[in-house]
């Protein structure tokens, strides 16, 4: 196949496209390639591409939404994608007469009970995520986590509940996080770590927990010690110097025992 570099306008063989191209110096195919089949004009290709394709033709727009005192205008693509909550708010039509809301700072979309923090996350993870890691910290995961059990992001919860769960937690956090969005399986360890920890629950720790799981953390963590499960040997004259030791089955045992709605939770090791 031959090239030519060309310097002259007159080229009335080639669509006016090409003849454009030919005045900027760039190198084209001469008229002796016109029937190549790699050599499609861009007429020919608009005029033939009719076709949407199924998951990359994007009907999309930008949609402004309140969350406290902050407005944020992003592409509502990747909400519908992945939240079954916001389908169905995009798709709920205006009440005949009125504008929809979230097309002008004038009249958002209002998100309410949702930290700026939270959305921001979420758009960092979003916009952010597929070159640099969009969510990093703890706090962050724990606000994904939030926002996407607000909002039924699926993938993005059970994608948040697997980067936590490799994090250490104090236990008195992750029951507290484990109730607030419903993730039971964070429970027996938590509570396996209650059992075998020196110290017993403070005053703060009791209040936040409530009453009735302070009253069965107590009778768990006075039955391991009853049965020998959590013991312990001094190491030094001092007396708080000591050397714990758990029998790991035993102490999961009583767990099931004083909490039979986890029992088969975990498994012991």
């Amino acid at each position: 196949m031959r090239y030519t570099r060309c310097k002259d306008v007159a080229c009335s063989t080639f669509n006016v496209e090409l003849a454009v191209n030919q005045i900027q110096g760039h190198i084209l195919m001469d008229k002796s390639s016109d029937t190549s089949p790699c050599c499609s004009s861009a007429a020919d290709v608009r005029s033939g591409a009719s076709n949407r394709d199924s998951q990359y033709y994007f009907d999309d727009g930008l949609t402004v939404f309140a969350v406290e005192n902050h407005l944020f205008r992003v592409h509502r693509y990747f909400l519908t994608r992945d939240s079954e909550f916001f389908r169905g708010l995009f798709t709920c039509p205006p009440p005949p007469g009125e504008v929809a809301e979230g097309q002008s700072d004038e009249k958002p979309i209002i998100l309410e009970g949702v930290k700026e923090s939270e959305f921001r996350c979420l758009m960092r993870f979003f916009y952010d995520g597929m070159y640099t890691p969009a969510v990093v910290s703890l706090d962050d995961w724990i606000a994904l986590l939030s926002i996407s059990t607000r909002y039924v992001f699926d993938r993005i919860r059970e994608m948040a509940i697997q980067e936590i769960s490799t994090k250490v937690l104090d236990p008195i956090k992750k029951i507290i996080l484990a109730n607030k969005y419903d993730i039971p399986q964070w429970l027996p360890p938590a509570f396996v770590d209650l059992c075998k920890r020196p110290e017993s629950l403070s005053e703060s720790e009791a209040e936040t927990l409530g009453l009735k799981t302070i009253v069965r953390v107590a009778r768990a963590r006075e039955s391991v010690r009853d049965k020998g499960y959590v013991t312990w040997t001094p190491r030094s004259y001092f007396p708080h110097d000591r050397v714990y030791s758990f029998n790991e089955r035993g102490v999961l045992s009583v767990i099931n025992e004083v909490w039979p709605e986890y029992a088969g939770a975990i498994v012991p090791a």
